[in-house]
C-alpha cells in the first residue's frame, strides 16, 4: 500500500475513533439526563412537604371537622384526638403523618405526583415500607440521606424512586412517645415516584440529533481527509516528475555530447541542439536563434571583446534547450498551466544546466543559461539570485529573452510587438533588469534601427 494512502487510513480510523469516543461520551451524560431531572423534582416536592410536615409537627397537628374524607385517625392513640367545642363542634386531631398522607393524595396526585410515608415500626399498616424502602429506612439509620433508584414499569418505561428520612422532632413524641423514639431518630422516610416516560422521550430525541450532527462532522472530516490525501498525492507526483526530469539530464546531456562528436566547432554543436529542439517545438528553436542575435548585440553594445560577444551569442543559442524534456503537449498548450506544468517550465534552466556542463568551452554558457531567468530583486529562479550573483551573460541574456518573448506570437497568446515588449523592459528596468543592459538594448533599437529576422 503506498505510505500516503497507508497514513490516509490511519488517520481516517484514528478520526472515526475519536468520534465514537466523543458520542459515546455525550450519549451518556444525554442518558442521564432524565433521571438527574427527575431527582431534582423529587427532592424539591420532598422538601416542601418534609418542611410542611415540620411546621404541622410544630404545632402538634391541626383539629378539624369529621368527615368521611377525613375520618378520625383510629391509629392515632391520644386522649386528645377527639375534642368538642363549647358550641358542641366536634374535631378530630389531624396528625403530622396523616396529614402529609392526606396532602400527597388530595393534591399532589391530581398533578400526576404520587407520595408514599413508610416505617420500619408504622403504627397505620397503610405506612408499612416494602422492601426497597426498607433497605433505604435501614441506609437512613447508618447515616444516608436520601436514596433512589430506577425501576421498569408494566408498561414499559422507567420510574424513578426517590426517598428522604424523617426525623423524630419534639411534638412527635407527643403520638409516638410509646414506640421508644428519641428526638432525632429516624422515625421513617418519605418517597415518590417520578415517570421517566417523557424524560426519555426527549433524550431519545436528543441522541437521534446528537447521531446525525456526529455523522455529519465524520462525513465532513473525511471528506476533508480525502482532499488532504489528493493533494499530498498530488504533490508527491510533482517532485516525482521534478525529480525524474532532473535525473534524467545526465543522460540526455551524454546523449547529446555523443551526438554531436562529430561536429566540428561549438556553434555548430548549439545548432545541431537548437534543431532537435525545433522538432519538438518551433517557437523556442526560432526564439533561441532570435534572442542569440540580439543578445550579442548588445553585448557589443556594452563594449564587450568580440570573443565575449560570441560566448553570449553562443548562450543565447542554447539557453532553453531545457525544455527538450517537458512534453511537446505542455510546451504547446494553448491555454492557462496548471501547477505541476508551470513547475516543469520552471524546471528547464537548471536541467539545461544539467545538460551544457560536460561541454567544455572558454565561456560560462552553462551558467548563463542557468541563470537568465533570474532577476535583480530576487524574484526569478531557480535559484532566486539578486543582483551581482548574476552573471553578466546571464543578465544580457534576460533582457533578450525578455523583449524577443514578448514580441513575438506565442501558442497561449498572439505578439504583443516591438514597442510593448520595449516599454516593458524600460518599466522592469532597475528591479528586475539591469538597467544599463536596458539602455543599450534601447539604443540599439531606437538609435541603430535594429530589427528581429524573420
Amino acid at each position: 500500500m503506498h505510505p500516503l494512502r497507508k497514513n490516509t487510513l490511519l488517520l481516517s480510523v484514528l478520526w472515526t475513533g475519536l468520534l465514537l469516543v466523543l458520542f459515546f461520551l455525550n450519549f451518556r451524560e444525554i442518558q442521564k439526563g432524565p433521571v438527574a431531572q427527575a431527582q431534582v423534582q423529587a427532592r424539591s416536592l420532598l422538601s416542601s412537604v418534609i418542611s410542611f410536615r415540620s411546621w404541622a409537627s410544630h404545632f402538634g397537628g391541626v383539629y378539624v371537622t369529621p368527615t368521611e374524607q377525613y375520618p378520625p385517625n383510629p391509629y392515632l392513640k391520644t386522649p386528645e384526638r377527639d375534642l368538642v367545642t363549647r358550641d358542641g363542634k366536634a374535631l378530630t386531631l389531624i396528625n403530622p403523618a396523616y396529614m402529609t398522607r392526606q396532602v400527597l393524595q388530595d393534591f399532589y396526585s391530581q398533578e400526576g405526583i404520587n407520595g408514599h410515608i413508610s416505617s420500619l415500626h408504622p403504627l397505620n399498616p397503610r405506612n408499612t415500607a416494602d422492601t426497597w424502602e426498607k433497605q433505604s429506612l435501614l441506609a437512613f439509620e447508618q447515616g444516608s440521606t436520601h436514596a433512589w433508584t430506577v425501576e421498569p414499569t408494566q408498561e414499559g418505561s422507567r420510574v424513578l424512586r426517590y426517598m428522604q428520612p424523617l426525623y423524630v422532632e419534639n411534638k412527635c413524641l407527643k403520638c409516638h412517645d410509646d414506640q421508644g423514639y428519641r428526638i432525632g431518630d429516624v422515625q421513617g422516610g418519605i418517597s415518590t415516584n417520578i415517570d421517566l416516560s417523557h424524560g426519555d422521550a426527549i433524550a431519545a430525541g436528543s441522541i437521534q440529533s446528537l447521531l446525525g450532527t456526529y455523522v455529519l462532522v465524520w462525513l465532513i472530516g473525511l471528506g476533508g481527509i480525502f482532499v488532504l490525501l489528493r493533494r499530498s498525492m498530488s504533490l508527491a507526483a510533482e517532485r516525482k516528475q521534478k525529480d525524474n526530469l532532473l535525473a534524467v539530464s545526465e543522460n540526455l546531456a551524454q546523449g547529446f555530447i555523443n551526438g554531436m562528436s562529430e561536429v566540428a566547432n561549438l556553434e555548430d554543436s548549439f545548432h545541431a541542439l537548437a534543431s532537435m529542439l525545433e522538432k519538438r517545438d518551433p517557437y523556442t528553436a526560432g526564439h533561441q536563434l532570435r534572442v542569440a542575435d540580439l543578445a550579442e548585440k548588445i553585448a557589443l553594445e556594452l563594449g564587450m571583446t568580440q570573443d565575449q560577444a560570441h560566448g553570449v551569442r553562443l548562450a543565447g543559442m542554447v539557453h532553453d534547450i531545457g525544455k527538450i524534456q517537458i512534453p511537446a503537449e505542455v510546451l504547446n498548450k494553448p491555454g492557462k498551466l496548471s501547477d505541476l506544468e508551470h513547475s516543469m517550465i520552471r524546471l528547464h534552466p537548471q536541467v539545461g544546466f544539467d545538460i551544457l556542463k560536460a561541454i567544455r568551452s572558454p565561456w560560462p554558457i552553462p551558467e548563463a543559461v542557468r541563470q537568465h531567468h533570474e532577476r535583480l530583486d530576487g524574484s526569478g529562479y531557480p535559484q532566486g539570485l539578486k543582483a551581482n550573483d548574476i552573471i553578466m551573460e546571464a543578465r544580457i541574456l534576460a533582457v533578450a529573452d525578455t523583449v524577443e518573448a514578448m514580441s513575438s506570437h506565442r501558442p497561449y497568446r498572439p505578439g504583443l510587438g516591438l514597442e510593448a515588449a520595449l516599454a516593458e523592459i524600460k518599466e522592469l528596468s532597475g528591479t528586475q533588469l539591469d538597467p544599463v543592459i536596458v539602455e543599450a538594448c534601447l539604443r540599439i533599437f531606437h538609435e541603430k534601427d535594429y530589427r528581429f529576422s524573420a
